[in-house]
């Protein structure tokens, strides 16, 4: 079931890229495109990110973030199975984030020249591109009105609902995404401190019991 507190591109709700390259007979080989397993907490890429790739969540769930000016880790998104991401390297260097498997995951790697020639030359790609890209750009928009607007414990009910996805690691577990993030990740994601998550947490669950 789709969740509905997520934005979706609803007429490509069922769009997969890797079948579509393929039905359009797009030839391609390992460097084109090649599928990777990633443990539990291990990072996929590091700032400063050089490698040419776009990554494709098959199984499990990545964490993206950054680091402070002091030196501390940071998260601002989680993304589960059919989300991508990467460097496209439009942004002169200035790309500085870390991603790391939340749970074994399994990722499959497009070149980011084969996957940028693939969106630009063939117009049905070319048009789920197009809208995967606003749906991403209206995601964070509600996430951060909602940091502005609601009240901290409106935002973790608003957090809850986002990221009440099902996901399966390579294992063939099943999990919720939002039971795996920890405090710290949804203290950054609402933007406050770990000790505030746990103490509302905590008084949610006295009020609950």
């Amino acid at each position: 079931m789709y969740n509905t507190t997520r934005p979706n591109n609803e007429g490509f709700k069922d769009f997969d890229l890797f079948s579509e390259i393929n039905n359009l007979k797009i030839f391609f080989n390992e460097e084109n495109i090649q599928e990777i397993s990633v443990k539990k907490n291990d990072y996929i890429y590091l700032p400063p990110n050089k490698e040419n790739y776009i990554y494709e969540i098959i199984q499990g769930a990545v964490k993206l973030g950054g680091y402070s000016d002091d030196g501390e880790s940071f998260v601002y998104e989680v993304l589960p199975h059919t989300e991508f991401f990467g460097n496209f390297k439009y942004l002169n260097g200035q790309f500085q984030e870390y991603s790391k498997a939340i749970i074994d995951s399994k990722i499959r790697l497009y070149n980011l020249d084969f996957f940028k020639t693939t969106v630009l030359i063939n117009p049905f790609i070319s048009n789920w591109f197009i809208s995967y890209l606003i749906k991403r750009w209206c995601a964070a928009e509600v996430k951060l009105k909602n940091i502005k607007e609601k009240h901290l414990e409106e935002r973790i009910i608003s957090l809850q609902n986002h990221y009440s996805v099902p996901i399966e690691d390579t294992n063939g577990k099943s999990h919720i995404l939002f039971n795996l993030l920890t405090k710290q990740d949804m203290g950054d994601l609402i933007g406050v401190t770990r000790q505030t998550v746990s103490s509302i947490l905590q008084k949610e669950k006295q009020l609950i019991f």
